[in-house]
């Protein structure tokens, strides 16, 4: 059972104060998803991972702090825009709020992930085509992370292993492969190598579901014939 606290804070961009509810910290038991995605019961507190002011909108994992420049970024309209879509589930648009302001300020690597915690809401409400929009955003950022030098993993392949997931379950079939089979070429270490063949396999049957990396490692690459 996961226990609550309350968070009392006050919003860096408007000043008023606000009151959240959150779980305290829970474990991660079992496999990870090969888009990083924690198991149970860390996965279910993901509601509060990130927060929004209800007066003003400002949306973080903590209100009560502002990066430089967040408070010009909450005032644009795709922002504003962004905020209150109807194309979105409500938690899926503060982590996509969260996500312009780290895009804005010029972090592309953590607007990526904060999109693809945006795609893992929308797979909790089974809305999946906004979760295919989702994992397109975080692919492109993570792209253009890569071309400023920013990498989101340090162990070598991984980046790639999640990008190679975004483009699967985004429906960019053919671009998972490839990068899959690329990364194959390097003779990555064992557990990212098989991964990559893996996804191999699920992007040439078309299957765009969430798996795990224990099913991964379990993986048999079946003979050619």
């Amino acid at each position: 059972m996961t226990h609550l606290r309350y968070l009392n804070t006050t919003c860096a961009v408007c000043g008023e104060t606000c009151r959240f509810t959150i779980p305290e910290a829970a474990a991660n038991v079992g496999s990870r998803d090969l888009d990083t995605r924690p198991a149970e019961p860390l996965r279910s507190t993901i509601y509060a991972w990130v927060k929004r002011c209800p007066s003003c909108g400002y949306c973080a994992p903590d209100p009560g702090k502002a990066p430089e420049g967040a408070a010009d970024v909450v005032k644009l309209p795709r922002y504003r825009v962004q905020l209150d879509s109807r194309r979105f589930p409500e938690i899926a648009n503060t982590f996509l709020c969260w996500s312009i302001i780290q895009e804005e300020l010029g972090a592309p690597a953590r607007a990526a992930w904060a999109s693809l915690h945006a795609a893992w809401t929308c797979d909790d409400e089974g809305e999946d085509v906004p979760a295919r929009i989702c994992r397109r955003r975080a692919a492109d950022l993570l792209q253009r992370a890569w071309e400023r030098g920013e990498r989101l993993a340090h162990q070598e392949g991984a980046d790639e292993a999640l990008l190679t997931d975004l483009l699967r379950r985004s429906g960019r079939l053919r671009e998972a492969r490839a990068v899959a089979k690329e990364v194959l070429l390097r003779n990555p270490e064992p557990v990212i190598a098989d991964i990559m063949r893996f996804q191999v396999q699920l992007s040439t049957a078309s299957d765009r579901n969430a798996h795990t990396v224990a099913e991964a490692r379990r993986f048999k690459q079946p003979t050619p014939l």
